[in-house]
């Protein structure tokens, strides 16, 4: 399973104390859309959650959001989730094993 982050910037000691949390807590929950054209899922939060779940080797449960042009509104940094697949846009997409 492959997840495009919303942006590629993170907190590396907000990264560290959501590590710790999730070693307790387990694979986070986060809320994606399924991008078909590019044959993975956005996500629409957590870009600290999935780099910890990455780093300690858990897969993310996916809640399948269905996308609508509301849906984006609101987000942190007003980001689409075209803008989120476009490569241009200097997004990171990260890898699971299923």
């Amino acid at each position: 399973m492959k997840i495009a982050l919303v942006h590629n910037h993170y907190d590396p000691d907000h990264l560290a104390a959501v590590i710790e949390e999730m070693k307790i807590l387990g694979a986070p929950t986060i809320k994606a859309v399924w991008m078909e054209c590019y044959g993975h899922y956005a996500a629409l939060e957590g870009c600290h959650r999935i780099r910890a779940a990455k780093a300690l080797g858990l897969v993310p449960e996916i809640e399948d959001v269905e996308y609508s042009d509301e849906l984006v509104e609101g987000m942190q940094d007003d980001v689409t989730v075209e803008q989120i697949a476009d490569s241009s846009n200097e997004s990171v997409v990260i890898e699971f094993e299923d």
